[in-house]
This record gives C-alpha cells, structure tokens and sequence, in this order.
C-alpha cells in the first residue's frame, strides 16, 4: 500500500523585507486617510489612521513603523493639503 501525505495550504504573509520594497497597500491606506482628513467633522488623526487599518486588514505595527520612517515621505504633504483644503 501506498503513502498519502496531507497537504494543506498555509496563508503566506508577504512583508516589506520579503518583496525588497514597501506594501502597495500602504501607500493606498496613505491616501484614505487624506481623503478621510479632508471630510468635514472627521475624528482624529488617530482615530482615522486605527480605522483605515482594520478595515484595510493591514499589519498595524508594520504601517505605524511605516508612517514613523521615511518611507512615507508625502504624508506631511498629505497631511497639509488635507487639513488646507487646497489642491
């Protein structure tokens, strides 16, 4: 008789140090939270980035890590335009 060996999937997940870059999703978060700063009566800029990550299923610490670095070099100006309201 044979052997059968089970094979089961495992979710992979890709980080930025595996890709050699930086998550897509990031930048696109980047950009909610603009969009989201720029609405009248919108909460804190603490709240909104808490919600855009849940709601994007992104790696927390690793997009926290990403805001801090300079590897969100256009969130400043992000930020300025939102809170300006001029493009």
């Amino acid at each position: 008789m044979g052997r059968r060996v089970a094979v089961t999937e495992q979710a992979v997940t890709r980080t930025t140090e595996e890709e050699g870059g930086i998550d897509p999703a990031f930048s696109r978060a980047i950009l909610k939270i603009a969009i989201e700063l720029r609405k009248p009566n919108a909460p804190s800029y603490d709240d909104i980035v808490a919600s855009t990550i849940r709601s994007m299923r992104l790696d927390g610490s690793a997009f926290r890590r990403y805001l801090g670095e300079n590897g969100a070099r256009n969130m400043s100006l992000l930020l300025a335009t939102a809170r300006t309201g001029g493009l």
